[in-house]
């Protein structure tokens, strides 16, 4: 189900180029682009530099996506994956790698390849995937925060791309990804997700699967602002692939968002569904929950986006979900591998 707002292609437009205008510059960025963080002294994440070519490539910006890897590569470590927060200057304020960031330059190679009819792009996406299986996965096929911490113990249960796996599995020949990792990953969801879908931003591997309960140790026991992409990324795998699963999450997350209604969502709940937040509403919650309702919600995804139309918030991370859960409600983010 796509929004139903008058112009809406001409809206996610008008989006980008704001977000672009304001969060993307050559400054420090050694030849390359990258997105700053305005509201964390100028710097630049991993994060960032994969929403910002997953964004360009949709809204076929070859000069902007193409500036944006070049960054990123220029500041890979020893594994092939990028250090996920280096300074305005361009120097590495963290090493190591932070995995939702590599899965999304990924998957953005990947869309480069089929956008622009570019071999190069898949070859980089195949070493990028290859180096994220290696060093980012625990044994069981659970997803790390990143290549060198978390070990198997952390859970940040938004990095979950499970529609991108699918397409990392055929784009490698390795089934391994819509297999073993897709199943380990969603099992994880379904353990922490409770009754209304709203699951904690960090939690430790320590959940009974069976049970589906918690046992104890580490829960951060909030829905805040790195849980609140949960929804975006699971609606993928319903839009692009009718999973059952990603149905049964939608269902649930959806269901308790559209009670609260688009203009009332705040950022930030206790996981059993009392507001938390500090007050700010913005699209890291309103325009996720948006991509929750197009599994069947129409009033709240057509209020998720027009909120988007009229709000912007002057924050990076914010912004960057507005464009990006924009660009899915109206039906610009595509799996551009399928017939």
């Amino acid at each position: 189900m796509l929004t139903t707002v008058a112009n809406a292609s001409g809206d996610v437009q008008a989006a980008y180029n704001a977000w672009k205008s304001t969060y993307v510059t050559s400054s420090g960025a050694g030849g390359g682009l990258r997105v700053r963080r305005n509201n964390n002294s100028d710097d630049t994440v991993s994060e960032g530099i994969g929403y910002g070519m997953i964004a360009a490539v949709y809204m076929g910006d070859r000069a902007t996506f193409d500036g944006l890897w070049t960054y990123g590569q220029s500041h890979f470590d020893a594994h092939g994956l990028m250090n996920w927060q280096i300074s305005s200057g361009g120097g590495i304020l963290q090493m190591g790698s932070a995995s939702d960031g590599d899965l999304d330059m990924a998957w953005a190679l990947i869309m480069a390849s089929e956008q622009w009819s570019q071999t190069a792009y898949l070859d980089a996406a195949k070493k990028l995937i290859f180096a994220i299986r290696t060093y980012s996965l625990g044994s069981d096929g659970l997803l790390r925060p990143g290549d060198n911490w978390g070990a198997t113990t952390m859970v940040n249960i938004s990095y979950f791309a499970p529609a991108y796996f699918r397409v990392f599995a055929t784009a490698t020949d390795d089934t391994y990804w819509s297999t073993t990792v897709l199943k380990r990953n969603y099992d994880a969801l379904d353990a922490i997700s409770g009754t209304d879908g709203l699951v904690p931003d960090w939690t430790t591997n320590t959940y009974s699967l069976n049970q589906g309960l918690l046992m104890g140790k580490f829960d951060s026991g909030t829905y805040s602002y790195d849980a609140c992409r949960t929804p975006w990324r699971i609606a993928l795998d319903y839009c692009f692939n009718d999973e059952p699963r990603a149905k049964a999450y939608l269902m649930k997350v959806g269901a308790f968002f559209n009670g609260v209604g688009a203009n009332n969502i705040a950022d930030g709940y206790t996981l059993s569904g009392t507001s938390k937040g500090s007050g700010d509403k913005n699209m890291a919650f309103i325009g996720t929950a948006g991509a929750a309702a197009m599994e069947g919600f129409p009033t709240l995804l057509d209020g998720a986006f027009n909120y988007g139309v009229s709000n912007t918030a002057n924050d990076y991370f914010k912004d960057t979900l507005r464009v990006l859960t924009m660009q899915m409600m109206s039906g610009n983010f595509l799996d551009y591998t399928k017939p």
